[in-house]
């Protein structure tokens, strides 16, 4: 399947989320939360500084973001969670979890418990440099109560989502795994390629598909049953990311870092409805 460029010139695009008829996204390296619109193209709404990476929408209208801490023209910012309106105000969410201090969050969902649940690597992205145990947190967002649920090993755990069963699934960029949690257990769902290592993905309207950003591979592959059935190419793109939108709801957007770009697949299926946490 062949997908379009709609957008580009962006600083280290991810995070896309659909909202209010538009496709909003972090740009990590700028320190930026942006939207695209058919009619307006790309406008640039909220600084966060640091390096704003997933985001995902709320009940209440508002993104929640997580922020690594900064790579690039953002500076530096104290990792954490924050949340940004769509007028573009910016306040910190939370900077520890349960008694710990968060290294540099990346991914987050909102679960179907209410709470928002993320992934925090640690440690540099070459795995050849990082040696610190992944962990994955959920926080109640409204009392700020919540908890570090699983520790893992320096696998670097990085995209996160639910299944429509409810059960929490996470892509492992060192290990090349997407992982699930069964009875508090990470099982195995599938172990990619050489090179296909996994970033953000999302889940598809039949509740176990998965659109997994493959970096390296270029592509979103596309996951059913612990297989790659399907493969959507982003030329020479390092893919981070992807979420279903548009008034349809059946396009995929995919974020691609390496050149700035926001693509556009007509895939003709949905995805699963979000949890928004209220």
């Amino acid at each position: 399947m062949n997908g379009e460029i709609i957008t580009g010139g962006l600083d280290f695009p991810e995070g896309p989320v659909w909202l209010d008829g538009a496709i909003w996204f972090t740009e990590i390296t700028g320190g930026h939360v942006s939207r695209w619109t058919p009619d307006g193209g790309v406008e640039r709404v909220a600084d966060t500084g640091g390096g704003p990476n997933g985001a995902t929408a709320a009940a209440d209208g508002s993104l929640y973001v997580t922020q690594n801490g900064g790579m690039g023209k953002g500076g530096r910012a104290t990792p954490g969670i924050q949340r940004v309106t769509t007028d573009g105000a910016v306040t910190t969410v939370a900077t520890e979890v349960g008694g710990v201090r968060l290294d540099g969050p990346n991914d987050l969902a909102f679960g179907p418990d209410g709470r928002l649940w993320f992934t925090d690597p640690r440690g540099d992205s070459d795995p050849a440099k990082n040696s610190r145990p992944g962990r994955i947190f959920a926080l109640d967002v409204a009392s700020g109560e919540g908890e570090l649920v699983v520790e893992l090993g320096p696998v670097f755990p990085n995209g996160i989502a639910f299944l429509g069963d409810g059960t929490l699934v996470w892509s492992e960029s060192f290990s090349r795994r997407i992982m699930q949690l069964v009875d508090g257990t990470p099982e195995v769902v599938i172990e990619l390629p050489e090179k296909h290592f996994p970033d953000g993905f999302c889940v598809g309207a039949d509740g176990t598909t998965l659109y997994v950003g493959t970096t390296y591979a270029h592509c979103v592959s596309v996951v059913q049953g612990g297989l790659i059935v399907d493969k959507l190419p982003c030329a020479d793109g390092m893919i981070t990311n992807c979420c279903f939108g548009s008034e349809s709801g059946t396009d995929l957007y995919v974020t691609d870092s390496r050149n700035g770009t926001l693509w556009r697949f007509g895939v003709g299926v949905g995805g699963l409805a979000l949890h928004t946490g209220g």
